[in-house]
């Protein structure tokens, strides 16, 4: 029986990864040599520690983590205060969940002061049993199951009674690794993601309740 409903953040409940590519298309394709639009595919879900690591190894990028880091934190805050809004019925879905006694938290591969602007700007913390970042896993992100798992110890529930919303294959990995049951969230922005190891899809949380979600894992 799914008791609990873990959301990731960008492109689940924020429609962010839209925002990210458009914040970030300039900057990668002056800094990050051979740089193209459709790599963009091959970084989604990733931790800004390990995108760095990946740009390094795969691009040869020069800039030092440090500088680096600096640069995401500026574009955080323009995406997240500015530019993002929830998906569209995620609002709604989390007070139904809360009103009928499912347990819900974040787990996000993004850092938590990221974290927090979302959560403020929308008020999320009266909906959100807790909240896992990178930073509360020692920087052990997806697709390792570490923030999963840390997520379901929380919530004192085991992973198998845990339904993970993702809308990236390396976010998918990670919950699946943790035990979980996976529902990927699909968008106009994640097409090129393989998400086929789901137990099923969703185009939208508009109408959707508990009763909803669990039918469609016992399809």
């Amino acid at each position: 029986m799914m008791k609990a409903v873990i959301f990731d953040m960008d492109g689940v409940i924020v429609d962010s990864e839209a925002q990210w590519k458009a914040v970030e298309a300039e900057f990668f394709r002056e800094t990050v040599p051979g740089w193209k639009d459709a790599d963009n595919d091959r970084i989604t879900g990733l931790g800004v520690e390990d995108l760095h690591r990946f740009l390094v190894k795969e691009f040869d990028l020069t800039m030092g983590k440090v500088e680096f880091l600096a640069h995401c934190d500026v574009s955080a805050r323009k995406v997240y205060r500015d530019r993002v809004d929830c998906s569209e019925g995620f609002l709604d879905l989390a007070r139904h969940l809360k009103h009928r006694g499912i347990r819900t938290a974040i787990a996000s591969s993004s850092p938590e002061r990221w974290i927090k602007i979302v959560v403020e700007r929308f008020e999320l913390s009266p909906l959100l049993d807790t909240i896992v970042s990178a930073d509360d896993v020692g920087g052990k992100t997806k697709p390792l199951p570490d923030i999963y798992l840390e997520a379901a110890a929380r919530l004192n529930m085991p992973p198998g009674e845990c339904l993970a919303i993702e809308d990236s294959s390396i976010g998918l990995l990670s919950a699946k690794r943790a035990g979980m049951k996976v529902a990927a969230f699909r968008t106009a922005h994640n097409e090129g993601q393989d998400m086929s190891t789901a137990d099923f899809e969703l185009g939208s949380f508009a109408g959707l309740d508990y009763d909803r979600l669990v039918s469609h894992l016992r399809r």
